[in-house]
């Protein structure tokens, strides 16, 4: 008996697979696609207070997730409305890169916290309309610095050994578009005591660092108005919270434009290349004192951009994504200051016989990039002429006479600084080397610094920590040289 239901069943399941067979319909298993070793990383905007890389400024939108794989069936598909809303391309997943730590790729890619609320290590969180015609974006940027510096000889009446330990820069950034993605808005502000110029007791400059309105509609024409960092020079226009040192190079201090009220016409893909940025532009000359009357000396600068294997993010310090393709960005500025009123154009201090000064200034600069390699350079000039004012200075016993004439600045400088993230390790070697020479009838003293850095990335430049070492020498006409060791340890979060 049992063997005759055995024997039943066997039949019936022979039959049953014949059938199938005969009707010409196979049931096939899907083989699953092999798991990607890492998360697709959207490319990393330009984040910080620049005309050309404008940080935490991009409203950007919420990603489309991909649709879910669909299963064929005999049914026909149904007809899809012709008013029907056409879906977002799902974003190209970006370069594998080299050899990267193991989960930082994941690390830093966006989260959404809503339908269209996301959240970027760096960049902040950033909310928008359905319509993605009004946007805000809100980050954060803390950086606690300790640094010790022995001076030899020591300035007269001080120590020659000093430490100090600082909030260097507390910011608060807000950015985004209104009425269209078009009208693009950026403001940053200031907290830490010495971004405020905080000194016995009274604040002497404006919370606002930055403040500026851009219209992108035309993309060869882009007018960019309010008060932002001159677009003169690549490192001055860096984000300083990406930056592979704790500051910029001695040469950029001296001869880099600070932040101005002015007008900037540009481009960040002029002709739609992918290769090649410009910008010119008219500011007010004063600087951060540009709210008091103006006697049309105006500052005039013009840039241009080459970066002939492709865009890349050049204002960002570090190959991060360790892309196997090298890039390259060549810079290339003008700036002439009409009647400035300090010793260097739009920055230092009044003169000391409280005239005018004006000044032709140009720059040249490269960044490289490759497997976890940077290699930044730049070289700088500038030749000023005074016009000598009529200041006075009062002795101790009451006699005033004319004060000295004091001579531009007109000089040369340069920095060559390298990078290399080791293979798989968040941490990064750096070296620069940074000199400053006067030409001519000059007021500018002959210096030089040299050193080491060390980086740990947490999470890229959203969290790291920061190690330098710099010895400089300075020589001053008519005097000794002069020497100064420096030591600086800097923690940087960037919410």
């Amino acid at each position: 008996m049992h063997s005759s239901v055995r024997f039943l069943r066997s039949a019936a399941l022979s039959l049953l697979l014949a059938g199938t067979a005969l009707g010409g319909t196979s049931v096939r298993a899907a083989a699953p696609e092999p798991a990607s070793t890492e998360a697709a990383v959207p490319e990393d905007a330009r984040g910080e207070p620049s005309v050309v890389a404008v940080p935490w400024s991009d409203p950007g939108t919420a990603d489309t997730p991909a649709a879910p794989p669909t299963v064929a069936t005999a049914t026909p598909e149904p007809t899809t409305p012709t008013n029907a809303a056409t879906p977002e391309p799902t974003p190209k997943p970006a370069e594998a890169g080299y050899r990267r730590p193991k989960g930082e790729a994941e690390r830093m890619t966006e989260r959404k916290l809503g339908e269209h609320i996301t959240y970027k290590p760096g960049k902040g969180i950033t909310f928008a309309t359905t319509d993605q015609h009004y946007a805000l974006n809100i980050g954060l940027g803390l950086e606690s610095l300790y640094t010790f510096t022995d001076r030899r000889p020591a300035p007269a009446g001080e120590k020659g050994s000093i430490n100090t330990f600082e909030i260097r820069r507390a910011r608060l950034f807000l950015s985004g578009n209104v009425f269209t993605p078009h009208i693009k808005y950026y403001t940053q502000l200031q907290f830490s005591p010495r971004d405020l110029g905080l000194t016995d007791g009274q604040i002497r400059q404006s919370p606002v660092f930055m403040s500026w309105i851009a219209f992108d509609r035309i993309r060869d024409f882009v007018p960019q108005v309010g008060f932002f960092f001159i677009p003169y020079s690549r490192q001055r226009v860096q984000p300083v919270l990406k930056l592979q040192f704790p500051d910029f190079s001695l040469a950029s201090s001296e001869f880099g434009l600070e932040r101005d009220i002015g007008i900037d016409l540009g481009s960040k893909d002029l002709g739609g290349l992918g290769k090649l940025r410009y910008h010119v532009g008219a500011y007010m000359g004063d600087g951060t004192d540009f709210g008091r009357p103006n006697d049309f000396g105006f500052t005039y600068v013009g840039r241009l951009e080459v970066q002939p294997m492709g865009d890349f993010d050049d204002y960002v310090d570090g190959d991060h994504a360790r892309r196997k393709a090298p890039k390259l960005s060549i810079g290339l500025g003008y700036a002439y200051a009409n009647k400035d009123h300090r010793n260097k154009p739009i920055n230092g201090v009044a003169p000391s016989d409280g005239g005018t000064t004006d000044s032709h200034n140009a720059t040249a600069d490269i960044m490289f990039k490759v497997a976890g390699v940077s290699i930044l350079g730049d070289v700088w000039f500038r030749d000023g002429r005074r016009r000598f004012g009529s200041a006075t200075v009062t002795a101790d016993d009451g006699t005033i006479s004319p004060a000295a004439r004091e001579k531009a600045r007109s000089g040369v400088g340069w920095t060559g600084q390298a990078g290399w993230l080791l293979p798989r390790l968040p941490l990064e070697v750096a070296a620069r080397y940074s000199g400053v020479r006067g030409i001519g009838s000059t007021s500018l003293v002959d210096t030089d610094e040299v050193g080491p850095g060390l980086s740990y990335y947490f999470a890229e430049h959203a969290l790291k920590l920061q190690l330098d070492y710099a010895n400089g020498w300075a020589h001053p006409a008519g005097s000794d040289r002069t020497r100064t060791d420096r030591v600086r340890l800097q923690l940087t979060l960037a919410f």
